[in-house]
């Protein structure tokens, strides 16, 4: 395993995702004055060769905080960046959330404005995924408590599919991340309640509209969900010992059938950390996340991760 900063300065850096275009690697993360400041913005940086890092723009918000940036790529071609804002004096009380989007244009290398879509009012929707065309995304928070998941063709402008979404009403469901094998999809959901709680797989085949959910043998936070070419399923995520109360991120293997963790990967990390990107490509797995475990502030890493098969068998070792 490599791993390289991608960026360090005096302010909060997080909440990362990664990808993989046009030639180059391209990762986003949020700056701020801290974790829960209402001044954050997103920063884009991109890289021809994962080590030498550049900043390709800086998006802001007047008046917001702009969080969890993540990238997909539609099926034009286009890359797409969906973020969640917050208002830091809210126009009432019921929208202090909203989702938006941007759009980049290659040919003049810049990001237009943002979209904000009437469904993306007072709700938290969370990296966005393709498939047959369509985008999908959870929505949570606001008006969206018990979830909800969001379909849209163009990846800004979104319709409902399917809500209540969300399996038990009684905890804090929220950040989901959505992951496709065939016309089966499969949804890795964190939960936050009181003495902590631990994570749901929901699984549906097409057209996703009847769930059926199991417990995961832990609690997470920050997860990004990926299938691998080997069929391998693995899970990023952030894992915290209560016992020694600290925090770790690591990547795990993921039996999507028992719903069942198992230890893989320990990436250099602690403190403040998690919410990666991965992306598979050319026999490597390459990791974006952040951590607080050198310094003052939490910093944005980036990993990259060899992939070599086991004797005899397709699993990676």
């Amino acid at each position: 395993m490599k791993v390289t900063c991608v960026w360090q300065s005096e302010k909060h850096s997080a909440f990362t995702d990664l990808i993989y275009f046009e030639h180059s690697w391209w990762c986003a993360f949020r700056e701020g004055a801290t974790h829960m400041s209402l001044d954050g913005a997103i920063r884009v940086m991109t890289s021809v060769n994962g080590k030498d890092w550049q900043t390709q723009t800086v998006l802001t918000w007047q008046g917001g905080d702009l969080r969890d940036p993540k990238f997909s790529l539609r099926t034009d071609g286009k890359l797409l960046l969906t973020a969640g804002m917050r208002w830091s004096t809210p126009i009432n009380s019921r929208e202090t959330l909203y989702s938006l989007g941007f759009l980049y244009h290659a040919e003049t290398q810049t990001w237009q404005e943002p979209v904000i879509d009437g469904m993306g009012k007072a709700t938290w929707r969370w990296a966005p995924t393709w498939h047959d065309n369509k985008a999908y995304s959870v929505g949570y928070a606001g008006k969206d408590r018990q979830g909800c998941l969001y379909q849209s063709q163009d990846g800004l402008r979104w319709l409902m599919h399917k809500a209540p979404f969300f399996p038990d009403s009684r905890v804090f469901s929220n950040e989901s991340s959505l992951a496709f094998d065939g016309d089966r999809a499969y949804c890795l959901t964190r939960r936050d309640a009181v003495g902590g709680v631990k994570a749901v797989l929901g699984v549906a085949e097409a057209p996703f509209e009847r769930w059926h959910w199991k417990t995961l043998n832990k609690a997470l936070g920050g997860q990004k969900l990926l299938r691998l070419s080997n069929g391998e399923w693995i899970a990023g995520f952030r894992s915290i010992n209560t016992k020694r109360d600290s925090a770790k991120t690591v990547i795990q293997k993921l039996d999507v059938t028992k719903a069942r963790l198992k230890p893989w990967l320990t990436l250099p990390s602690g403190g403040d950390c998690s919410y990666v990107g991965m992306v598979e490509k050319d026999g490597f797995l390459s990791v974006s996340y952040y951590a607080s475990h050198e310094g003052d502030q939490a910093h944005i890493y980036f990993a990259v991760i060899p992939l070599r098969t086991k004797k005899r068998s397709r699993r990676f070792r």
